[in-house]
């Protein structure tokens, strides 16, 4: 599955179960890859198990962990326009409506060093 996301210029992907949220770089085959989709789980809607007992930080992906964090919250995309998007995650205990953390994303489609997609190819 995965060497088809690259190859189709997956930009984010969303994933929930763990219950609490984490955002990685972008990613390919275990290893930070400009050209590979963003991961966000983003669970944290559920019940209160958050990292204590879902994150290791000795976990070979550990280091692609750009930021993570146990607490209750939603997350907003806004699309801008056909290359670019704005991703902000929300703590919800918070009394005012703060960003805890939030990124801007460039369309790997509109980038031409991803385009021809070769590490995938050989893989599916």
């Amino acid at each position: 599955m995965e060497a088809l996301l690259y190859r189709a210029h997956v930009d984010i992907v969303f994933a929930g179960h763990v219950h609490a949220y984490e955002r990685f770089t972008r990613i390919y085959n275990n290893a930070a890859d400009s050209c590979g989709p963003v991961y966000i789980t983003i669970g944290d809607g559920g019940n209160r198990e958050g990292l204590a007992l879902h994150f290791n930080p000795s976990h070979k992906s550990a280091s692609l962990s750009v930021f993570r964090e146990a607490s209750f919250g939603h997350g907003r995309l806004k699309i801008i326009d056909g290359k670019k998007a704005h991703w902000s995650w929300h703590r919800n205990n918070d009394s005012d409506a703060a960003v805890a953390d939030e990124l801007w994303l460039e369309s790997l489609s509109s980038s031409s060093p991803c385009q021809d997609g070769s590490k995938a190819k050989d893989e599916l």
